[in-house]
């Protein structure tokens, strides 16, 4: 049986060919009753008005573009892409992800946005945008929508945790659990761009100063040491072996991100270090491996943040006003099994 088509529907209902595209398309021109007998058409012939004639007639594409930071493989990404198409899918858009890892990268897809322009918005996560993209996109007037940037600049909406704070509460927890030698270790990240998860580390740092640590007490992994994207158990041997020749060994041990804090509790264990009892491990972000390895950590949830997200974009694109449109989500401390009172305090 062959498809049916926009004519054949405009037969049966007894109405022009425009009249069926705007009334498929939800445009408010078209009369209730006539509307009506357009949809009972198009739902009898098994009629659906394509994406392309949709976006052709109304200048819109119906795809979003997603803006990260390396793959899908990653356990943020995914999330963030799972709560977008939650959100954005039923009302008919599609997420299209877009992956860069450096400047390069970024600048190559500012030069071809502008004359493609196949995309109605932008969510773009985690990191601060190039002035230069800002401009480009300003100049396209497109929604831009922000997860998780250090930097809110130009976008004109976002949604993100407070990193700063979320790291002042993995200090203060290991404060009140007596801990007086402390240490952080960053994950490992691209050199050129600038990303939220830095600011974990200028929150232990602030906090641990605030709370009365002096710098002798407090180890901060060497900046060397990050050259690389993703963690590796390579990494956590060279950071885990500095970390027990520091003069004043940490018994407290803040970690940037759970990925990395995994590979760290795996080497301590390896090395025959007691967790909790010689030293305490909090991660950050409560993702599965969190769990799974009975690991402290601070919980941050990133498909609420892709919904929250693409609930924005979709205000945007309806020129609705937004009442906040700069959302921030508290971070919250999940007590398991890797933090506890020192009983090594020498």
């Amino acid at each position: 049986m062959a498809r049916s088509t926009i004519q054949d529907v405009a037969k049966l209902a007894g109405v022009s060919e425009a009249t069926v595209s705007r009334a498929l398309r939800g445009l408010t021109n078209v009369a209730p009753a006539t509307r009506e007998r357009v949809e009972a058409a198009a739902a009898e012939l098994r009629f659906t008005l394509s994406k392309s004639a949709s976006s052709l007639a109304s200048g819109k594409t119906h795809r979003i573009l997603l803006l990260v930071s390396g793959g899908l493989n990653n356990w943020f990404n995914s999330s963030v892409l799972q709560g977008a198409i939650e959100i954005l899918s039923p009302e008919g858009y599609d997420i299209v992800p877009s992956f860069v890892t450096n400047r390069a990268e970024l600048s190559q897809l500012i030069e071809t946005l502008p004359s493609n322009r196949d995309v109605d918005a932008i969510i773009v996560t985690s990191f601060t945008l190039d002035a230069a993209f800002r401009t480009a996109l300003a100049s396209l007037d497109m929604p831009l929508v922000g997860i998780n940037n250090p930097d809110i600049d130009g976008l004109n909406a976002s949604v993100r945790i407070d990193d700063l704070e979320g790291m002042r509460q993995a200090v203060q927890l290991l404060h009140s659990l007596g801990h007086e030698r402390l240490a952080y270790i960053g994950n490992l990240i691209p050199p050129d761009l600038d990303y939220s998860t830095d600011l974990r580390g200028e929150g232990f740092h602030k906090t641990a100063l605030e709370l009365g640590y002096d710098e002798g007490n407090l180890y901060i992994s060497p900046p060397e040491e990050a050259n690389q994207f993703r963690p590796t158990p390579e990494i956590a041997r060279r950071n885990v072996a500095a970390l027990l020749a520091a003069p004043q060994r940490p018994t407290g041990v803040c970690v940037q991100t759970d990925e990395m804090a995994v590979h760290i509790l795996n080497e301590l264990r390896r090395q025959h270090i007691q967790v909790p009892e010689q030293m305490s491990l909090i991660g950050f972000d409560d993702n599965p491996f969190a769990e799974i390895q009975d690991m402290t950590t601070i919980h941050q949830d990133p498909v609420m943040l892709g919904r929250e997200a693409s609930r924005l974009v979709l205000d945007l694109l309806r020129g609705k006003p937004l009442d906040d449109p700069h959302i921030t989500i508290p971070t919250t401390p999940v007590l398991r099994g890797t933090t506890g009172v020192p009983t090594d305090r020498n």
